[in-house]
């Protein structure tokens, strides 16, 4: 239509040359983002480690059938990562094995019942109780007061039936 000379004569205003971005901010971007994939990956490690070896667990014990116990060697060759262990052997009959795979911001337990003959009874992945998998273990220090009590009882029980048949004689 109609154009002046002045919009012609008129040059569009020329783009604005982009900012660079300084070496040294690249470069603590990058070690920004190294360091959240380190973390990430050292949780998801813990926490996937954890999560395999509970279903290891339970899928020997399905296969065990019935007993649901399994050898704790077997436990030893599908246990993954690198946890920690403690060992908690004031238990009567039963041992209790407390794995711990240390996260950064979480740490993910698993504890496990061995009985005498080096079977795994049961597991949870708690971190702490009284009862592991819902049994609850005997102490060594209580078995002996329970038998204490229970050799008092049959001497009362004795002693009380002696004493009847000496006034009867």
């Amino acid at each position: 239509m109609n154009s002046t000379p002045e919009a012609a004569a008129t040059p569009e205003p020329a783009p604005k040359p982009k900012k660079q971005v300084s070496a040294q901010r690249r470069v603590i971007s990058w070690v920004f983002i190294a360091i959240l994939l380190v973390i990430v990956l050292l949780e998801w490690r813990a926490k996937s480690s954890q999560a395999n070896t509970v279903k290891s667990m339970e899928a020997a014990m399905a296969k065990a059938g019935d007993s649901a116990e399994f050898p704790f060697t077997e436990f030893q060759n599908f246990k993954q990562g690198s946890p920690s262990e403690d060992v908690d052997e004031t238990g009567a009959i039963l041992r209790k094995h407390h794995y711990r795979w240390n996260g950064i911001f979480k740490t993910y337990d698993l504890r496990v019942l061995v009985d005498e003959h080096e079977m795994v009874v049961t597991f949870d992945t708690l971190p702490e109780g009284d009862t592991v998998g819902g049994i609850r273990r005997i102490l060594k220090k209580n078995m002996e007061t329970l038998k204490k009590k229970q050799k008092d009882l049959i001497e009362q029980s004795s002693g009380d039936a002696k004493p009847g048949e000496a006034e009867s004689k």
